[in-house]
Parts: C-alpha cells; sequence; structure tokens
C-alpha cells in the first residue's frame, strides 16, 4: 500500500545537486513513457537522504491522485516557483520530457558557476584561517612574554610592543569575530545552494565587491534570464506572464523591477516604454525583446543571446578563478608577514639592541 506524503521521513529542503538528479530522474522516466509515480518511489526507495525523501513524497502524492504540477506547488520548501512555472508550462504544451530537460540545463549551469565561485574562495579562506590562528597565538602568548623580558631587563618598551601588547589583552573580544563571520558566510552559503532558493545572488550582494566578480554575476544574471524567458515562451507561457517569472529568478532587483515595466509594457501594446525604460535589462537584450517578438523568433532569439552572456560569464569566472586567488593570497600574506614582522622581530631586534647597550 502506497505511503502518504505526510508519512515520508527526511527534510523538505533539497540541494541544487538532488534537484538536477530529480530532474534527470524524471526527464528520463517521461521519455521512456513510463509512469512517474512507480519511477520515483522505486528509485527513491534505493536512495538515502533528501533526494530520496522529495522522491518518495512526489511519489506518494501523484499515488493519491494529484498530478506532477500540484505535486511540485505542495512541496513549496523543495521546489522553487520557476521550477514549478515552466514544468506546469511543459505539461500544458504537450512537451514535458523537453521543459525537464531544458531545465536542467538552467539548474547545471547556476549549480556550475557557485561551484567556481566556491573553489576560488577555497584556498585563500583557508590561508586566511591560518594565518589568523598564528596572529592571535602570537599577541597572546610571544608578546606578554616580550613584554615580560623588556620589564625584567628594564629596556625601554618599543610603541609596537605596547599596541601589541594591548591587543593581545582583549583578544578574547576580538578573536572570536572573523571564525564566526567565516561560520556565518559557510552558512549562508550552503543555504543559498538550496533548490528552493535558487537563483540568489541580489544585487547588494557582498560578492559583487571583488574584482570581476559583478561582472561575472551581472552576465550571469542576463544568461538566466534570457535562458529562462526562452523556455517558458517555447513551451507556451504568455510572454507578458514569462517575462514576470524570468525577471524573478535572475537574483537581480533591478532586473526585476525593470521585467515587470516590460511586462506591463508588453501587456499595453506600447514595447517603446521597453526602449525608454527598464534600464535594468543589458542593451542587447532589451534590443532582443523588442525586435524579436515582431519576427516570431523569440525563443530562439532569447536561446541565441543567453549562449552569448553565458560565455562572458564563464571568462570573467575563468578570470576570478586564476587572479583573484592570487590577489588575495599576496595581499594575505604580506599581511601577515607585516604582523609576524612587528609581533617577532621587531621586538626581538629591540631585545638584543637593549641588551648590547653598556650599562653605565
Amino acid at each position: 500500500m502506497p505511503e502518504s506524503a505526510s508519512e515520508v521521513p527526511g527534510g523538505r529542503t533539497i540541494s541544487l545537486g538532488h534537484l538536477i538528479a530529480l530532474n534527470d530522474e524524471m526527464a528520463a522516466l517521461t521519455r521512456a513513457g513510463l509512469p512517474l509515480e512507480r519511477g520515483l518511489r522505486d528509485v527513491g526507495r534505493d536512495l538515502s537522504g533528501g533526494l530520496s525523501a522529495a522522491m518518495l513524497r512526489l511519489s506518494a502524492r501523484m499515488d493519491q491522485g494529484e498530478g506532477l504540477s500540484e505535486a511540485l506547488a505542495a512541496d513549496k520548501e523543495g521546489f522553487p516557483p520557476i521550477y514549478r512555472a515552466v514544468v506546469e508550462a511543459g505539461i500544458r504544451a504537450g512537451r514535458l520530457p523537453a521543459a525537464l530537460e531544458s531545465l536542467a540545463g538552467f539548474v547545471r549551469s547556476y549549480h556550475d558557476a557557485r561551484r567556481t565561485i566556491g573553489l576560488a574562495f577555497w584556498y585563500p579562506m583557508v590561508v586566511l584561517v591560518l594565518a589568523y590562528t598564528l596572529f592571535v597565538l602570537m599577541v597572546t602568548q610571544m608578546v606578554p612574554r616580550f613584554l615580560a623580558a623588556f620589564e625584567s631587563l628594564e629596556i625601554t618598551v618599543p610603541s609596537s610592543m605596547k599596541v601589541l601588547g594591548a591587543i593581545g589583552s582583549t583578544a578574547l573580544y576580538w578573536g572570536p569575530i572573523l571564525p564566526l563571520l567565516l561560520l556565518f558566510v559557510a552558512v549562508w552559503w550552503a543555504w543559498t545552494g538550496r533548490a528552493s532558493s535558487f537563483p540568489s545572488s541580489g544585487s547588494q550582494s557582498p560578492l559583487r565587491w571583488f574584482p570581476w566578480m559583478r561582472a561575472m554575476i551581472a552576465n550571469a544574471e542576463a544568461a538566466n534570464f534570457a535562458q529562462l524567458l526562452s523556455i517558458l515562451i517555447t513551451h507556451g507561457v504568455p510572454y507578458h506572464q514569462a517575462v514576470r517569472l524570468a525577471s524573478e529568478a535572475s537574483g537581480d532587483s533591478k532586473l526585476v523591477v525593470a521585467g515587470h515595466e516590460v511586462a506591463v509594457a508588453v501587456e499595453r501594446g506600447d514595447l517603446h516604454a521597453v526602449t525608454g525604460g527598464a534600464r535594468g535589462i543589458p542593451p542587447l537584450l532589451r534590443w532582443i525583446l523588442i525586435s524579436g517578438q515582431g519576427q516570431g523568433r523569440l525563443a530562439d532569439s532569447l536561446a541565441q543571446i543567453a549562449t552569448i552572456y553565458r560565455k562572458r560569464a564563464l571568462y570573467q569566472a575563468e578570470k576570478l578563478k586564476v587572479f583573484l586567488p592570487t590577489m588575495m593570497l599576496l595581499g594575505i600574506g604580506l599581511s601577515a608577514t607585516l604582523l609576524y614582522a612587528l609581533t617577532f622581530f621587531i621586538p626581538m631586534s629591540e631585545l638584543l639592541r637593549g641588551l648590547a647597550v653598556p650599562v653605565n
């Protein structure tokens, strides 16, 4: 007897990797003409974790008579709105396998971009943690011993040593700041990696502060917008509704506002409003939105422009992966060298110089 969705164990949220695997499984089952509910149940029982729970929940709901779109809508914590919209459009157009396959490419490209950024930051963050740990140990363990030596030998304490001594004495207050900050960043990164929150970068994201990151994110968001809009239009979603959904999934608040302006202009039949406003949309993409609609080739044009923006984003990602870790390592290395000089070599040289002064 099939179990109900409420009886399925496991967490409600799934990762982007799980969403990709689940989407690929559903695409293969629908392409082969096999019942989704049975296939998902059989595969889900052979797996474990969040992916297994998601498959079993969908299977249980469909066994109870719900359609795929209804089952996805009932599991809002596991599946983002844009995913549900594309699946529903594919079902309505009778092209569910094609819709699932196009979604797979969209989600996978977003997942790959996140992984590229994560790898670019991983090694510099490890070096930063090590350098910070050594600095804390120096100002809390070595500097007090140097100060005691200066006092016992009646040698004038350098100003730098007094500052470092004061820093070391307050380490209990400022010491945990960096670990807590890195922990917060790690939790935030994992949180944005959930399937229910993709894509999420945000126009005010701190990631945009880094060199080449702003251009990479902007190009990736434009590519996501164009690609997703092409998918929605291909599967029969009304143009104004597709523009709204695609802009809301871009992750950029400016693009969201611009997308709503375009949607309103399309509903009114006033395409000149797109040229006069909607500055949040890149110029080339804005031109495609105007000219492609009348040609009846909007979906193809958007797919091509998405490829162009994707290549630009990948180029920026390669620059980021090569140069940003190097720059961060140089900055961390130089800072660590300066701090270690202040906490060890300068005090040692001052101590030796004081000992070399003859006593009258």
